[in-house]
């Protein structure tokens, strides 16, 4: 058994909680039980992934997308009520690390992305709030667009959006996941040929176009897989708990 604060506070120091400034509450969410042996990780927090997690007799549900948003938070009605009292009558913690869990070099959302996709990190990328969340990485040597392609495909278990696909090398890849078409034309101005995101909108592929770069949005629960699962090893080798990443694949 472990203790909760302890593992709250782990993740604060290890993640570097403070320096953050995000939208999202990041850390213990809803308090449950004092005590913890299983910890299920996923994206994002929802009935589906509450019920999981209470099957498997999780005390803790760790996920990327929580609750609670700040100011966007709002009055304690339909499905987020419903979620919270199932939280509430199960006992069941629910901790969330959103911008923290993308940047972390070593748990990180990107990071992990980049080693999945065999680059490179080379230099930090995107900032929010003075703090960069994503990072710009490259190949051991030039690949193609259908090579990245490929191995998006192979870590994403899904077809990624390509806009602006063409037949020549890339050579500098940014990576933001999630919502990341916002850097477009930071990637652009880092000298990248691609930017590999998780969503994007409508007026992306005229952006694309006519920046001259390829995009690839592999999903956005898709590409925030990676962050979760490790922060879950790095709570199982540090307290001794039992971790299981509970999959909730999403078209989006």
């Amino acid at each position: 058994m472990a203790d909760r604060d302890a593992i709250v506070a782990f993740c604060a120091e290890y993640l570097g909680v403070d320096r953050f400034r995000d939208a999202a509450v990041n850390g213990l969410q809803v308090q449950g039980r004092d005590t913890v042996s299983r910890v299920a990780t996923a994206v994002s927090v929802s009935q589906y992934t509450i019920d999981a997690a209470l099957d498997w007799g999780a005390d803790v549900l760790l996920v990327h997308h929580g609750l609670l948003w700040g100011e966007r938070s709002g009055p304690i009605v339909g499905p987020l009520r419903e979620r919270l009292k199932r939280l509430l009558a199960s006992d069941l913690n629910l901790i969330a690390y959103h911008l923290p869990l993308d940047a972390h070099p070593e748990v990180g959302n990107n990071h992990r992305l980049a080693a999945a996709l065999d680059l490179s990190v080379i230099a930090p990328f995107a900032e929010v709030q003075g703090q960069p969340i994503g990072v710009i990485a490259k190949p051991p040597e030039p690949l193609t667009v259908p090579d990245l392609i490929s191995r998006l495909e192979r870590v994403t278990e899904r077809a990624p959006v390509v806009l602006n696909g063409h037949d020549g090398s890339l050579r500098r890849v940014a990576i933001l996941s999630g919502s990341g078409y916002s850097a477009l034309d930071e990637a652009v101005a880092a000298g990248c040929d691609a930017l590999v995101t998780g969503d994007v909108r409508e007026s992306t592929m005229a952006l694309a176009r006519e920046l001259g770069i390829t995009v690839l949005a592999g999903g956005h629960e898709a590409t925030e897989r990676l962050g979760v699962q490790a922060l879950g090893e790095v709570l199982r080798g540090r307290f001794g708990v039992e971790t299981r990443f509970i999959p909730d694949p999403n078209p989006i």
